[in-house]
């Protein structure tokens, strides 16, 4: 194990990140895969005032506001339901407006149920955004699969949350417990994933957005925690239809959160304490010495942080390179479990 490395405080400059040897995790793809230290600062911080959530806190997303702070959205997957978070000095907390303040149930389409929430993710921005959650079940009947992407209309009146669409994927996925099925979404865009050209299984070609009608601009990827598999989808807005673009391997056991990261056109999938709060870094067509595919491959393995315990982390996200100071920028944890009663964690990511 060789280490090069300073770290001064939490808002210090990473200087030089470490190299890591050790065994590549069960999946991983045939070629040797490094597997690295945490790139950023170890140090990690309480971002939560404690004793919010208890317990459940899953999927989180972040929110640009064109200058810092934006918005941190959540996702509790028991009772279902989504959080608009604000940061408050240096802790984030559930906006008290417009009846944020203990979060938002989310029902089905039809108004009823409850959508086990883990995932979430966002498109557009103002009038325009739209919530999208991934869900494994409905938690009032819990031994039945129901692998879900469910659309909010962040901006819908009142302390509960109908679903606009529902995409129910159950039957595209191959069977897990009802417990172990989609736990993560990401949204990546057209315009990057035509620039990287990324490739479309369905046609055995370079994916064109123009043969997916109506699908929201991108291709939505879902990570699934029995597998450790990720699947890449174009979601018909009109009809509720959709097409498997993508079957990604995430060299990890399990996948419990997804971001894609546009500042350095890489994908980043979770896994929890299950093993050891692993993470891995997919990018299309960039590890050394591999052949053009167009495929979302691992590149590394990152352990995390020397300063995170081994925690229930089932959400990630990380905030834009226009909110880098001082070399690093903010990434976010949400821990289900709430470790020493808090469930949100602030850490420093290096800037590229």
């Amino acid at each position: 194990m060789i280490r090069h490395l300073r770290w001064p405080t939490l808002s210090g400059v990473l200087l030089l990140a470490a190299c890591v040897t050790a065994p590549v995790p069960p999946g991983a793809p045939a070629d040797p895969v490094p597997v690295r230290d945490w790139p950023g600062n170890p140090v990690i911080q309480p971002a939560d005032a404690g004793g919010v959530f208890q317990e459940n806190l899953s999927g989180l997303a972040y929110q640009a506001s064109g200058s810092a702070p934006g918005v941190l959205w959540a996702a509790l997957n028991g009772p279902g339901s989504v959080f608009r978070l604000v940061r408050d000095g240096s802790i984030w907390t559930p906006d008290p407006r417009d009846d944020w303040g203990e979060g938002k149930r989310v029902h089905y389409p039809d108004g009823t149920g409850e959508p086990d929430a883990e995932g979430i993710t966002f498109t557009g921005s103002g009038d325009g955004l739209a919530l999208y959650v991934a869900s494994e079940r409905n938690n009032e009947v819990r031994d039945v699969s129901r692998n879900s992407v469910l659309r909010f209309d962040p901006g819908e009146p009142g302390a509960t949350l109908v679903a606009t669409h529902e995409w129910n994927l159950t039957s595209d996925i191959p069977a897990t417990g009802a417990n172990s099925g989609i736990e993560a979404i990401a949204f990546v865009p057209d315009a990057f994933l035509v620039s990287s050209g990324f490739r479309d299984e369905r046609v055995g070609g370079a994916y064109d957005p123009a043969r997916y009608p109506d699908h929201g601009g991108g291709l939505f990827f879902v990570g699934v925690e029995g597998t450790g598999m990720i699947y890449g989808y174009a979601l018909n807005h009109r009809d509720g239809s959709f097409g498997r673009i993508a079957t990604i391997s995430s060299g990890l056991p399990a996948v419990m959160a997804l971001e894609f990261d546009p500042g350095s056109s890489r994908m980043w999938a979770v896994c929890d304490n299950g093993c050891d709060g692993r993470a891995a870094l997919l990018s299309i067509d960039d590890l050394p010495g591999s052949a053009t595919t167009g495929r979302f491959t691992a590149t590394a393995f990152h352990l995390r942080p020397g300063g995170m315990p081994n925690l229930n982390n089932e959400g990630f996200a990380v905030a834009p390179l226009e909110e880098c100071a001082a070399g690093t920028r903010s990434v976010f944890w949400s821990d289900d479990g709430e470790s020493d009663g808090h469930s949100l964690r602030r850490g420093a990511l290096a800037c590229p």
